[in-house]
């Protein structure tokens, strides 16, 4: 009877060790897939973080741009305008008595500036995203052209900047490439194939 008491608790320590061994390899694997989705996750946050530099970057290009285009204000522009009739004003005065003095006459400088022309902020956006939808599309019809010259058999259908962007990834090309080719940044196009490649 002990002979077969000690044969089962060998048997039970045999099953617990086997126990032991598969839940220690899930384990393993389970903190593997956890690295491996951190590396992931940090690879993402990195690539997006960039993305999001470069569209600031490009936020404050425009900004500067429409910061260069002269915005004139009225309370300004009067206060200016009083400035200068009184500064011309008074040259023309001592002008007058220097020749007056001297008796030779001299045509006095005009100094009038030519009214700036304002351009609001709102109009210059619209006009940005005009300009931006024409590239595009033409951007979009080149793409299309070029995506078709193999297949023209296939008739030509809407496809949306990732599906572009993938497809031409998919026929070979670069990601430097397809962003000439699309007009767009160089991690725009990587995360859009690494979402969808």
């Amino acid at each position: 009877m002990t002979t077969a008491l000690i044969v089962m608790l060998f048997l039970i320590q045999l099953i617990t060790i086997f126990a032991i061994v598969i839940l220690n390899s899930k384990l393993s694997k389970f903190n593997d897939l956890e690295k491996r989705q951190n590396e992931l996750v940090n690879e993402m946050d990195n690539a997006i973080s960039v993305y999001l530099m470069e569209m600031r970057e490009e936020n404050d290009r425009l900004i500067n741009e429409l910061k260069k285009q002269p915005v004139p204000q009225k309370a300004v522009h009067e206060n200016t305008d009083k400035q200068l009739t009184q500064h011309s004003g008074d040259k023309n005065i001592k002008m007058n008595e220097e020749q007056a003095a001297t008796g030779i006459t001299k045509k006095s400088p005009v100094t009038e500036q030519e009214p700036r022309k304002f351009i609001p902020v709102k109009q210059a956006a619209n006009a940005y995203k005009k300009q931006k939808n024409k590239q595009f599309d033409a951007v979009e019809q080149s793409v299309e052209s070029e995506l078709f010259t193999a297949a023209e058999d296939v008739p030509p259908k809407q496809l949306t900047t990732e599906q572009q962007a993938v497809e031409l990834y998919r026929n070979g090309k670069t990601i430097e490439e397809i962003a000439k080719i699309m007009q767009r940044g160089k991690t725009e196009i990587e995360l859009l194939v690494k979402f969808h490649a």
